[in-house]
């Protein structure tokens, strides 16, 4: 099936977030592993904990509103479609920033760079939960909002990547345009690239929500 092709070096990594124990955001990241180490539930919560452990250290929780919590955090090898799920068993762990949320919709981005041209070899993730005292007197993001995503990224990427067994932060790529052509075609194996830099702007984005709470 289109789409669903193994990466044999591939690790997926699922962050879901909630809002009053709703859930109502999730990130999705990739990371390669070039040891084709085996996956299991010790892999999930060792990732769950540094994730965890980068959310504070980063000082995001200090710009993430008190009421969205970092919820869950799910791992899984992609050497196979049928390769199940794992859940981090650590607890939720809640933001710090008081007063009122900002919209639903309003998110971060923090580009995932591998130091190579592209839409293939490049990457985002929307880091969501945001209170109103994440913005500048200008109405952009702050300098210090914008420093604690690009570090959460990073904080993650450095832990994970020292972790046992390491698992490098990457962009996967299933999809091509050939020399010459308008169409992309499917890679016969998804591309895994190793992320160099996670750097943050102060710019607002917006993310379209289902008008029903949750996902």
């Amino acid at each position: 099936m289109a789409g669903n092709l193994p990466a044999a070096r591939g690790v997926e990594v699922k962050i879901t977030w909630a809002f009053n124990g709703t859930p109502q955001a999730i990130n999705v990241l990739h990371f390669d592993n070039p040891t084709l180490a085996a996956i299991s539930q010790t892999t999930a919560n060792n990732i769950g904990t540094s994730i965890r452990t980068a959310f504070t250290s980063s000082a995001l929780a200090g710009q993430i509103h008190t009421g969205v919590t970092l919820s869950k955090v799910e791992v899984r090898g992609m050497s196979a479609a049928s390769n199940p799920w794992f859940t981090s068993t650590g607890a939720a762990v809640a933001g710090t920033a008081v007063g009122k949320p900002l919209p639903a919709a309003t998110a971060l981005v923090v580009s995932l760079k591998t130091g190579l041209r592209g839409r293939s070899y490049n990457g985002r993730c929307y880091i969501w939960g945001w209170a109103e005292t994440a913005n500048d007197t200008g109405g952009g993001a702050s300098t210090a909002a914008a420093a604690a995503a690009s570090k959460f990224l990073d904080d993650m990427k450095v832990s994970i990547g020292g972790g046992t067994p390491a698992l490098n932060l990457a962009v996967l790529s299933r999809w091509t345009t050939p020399p010459g052509g308008t169409e992309p075609v499917e890679r016969p194996e998804p591309v895994l690239t190793p992320v160099a830099s996670t750097p943050a702007d102060q710019r607002w984005d917006v993310q379209r929500r289902r008008a029903v709470p949750g996902i």
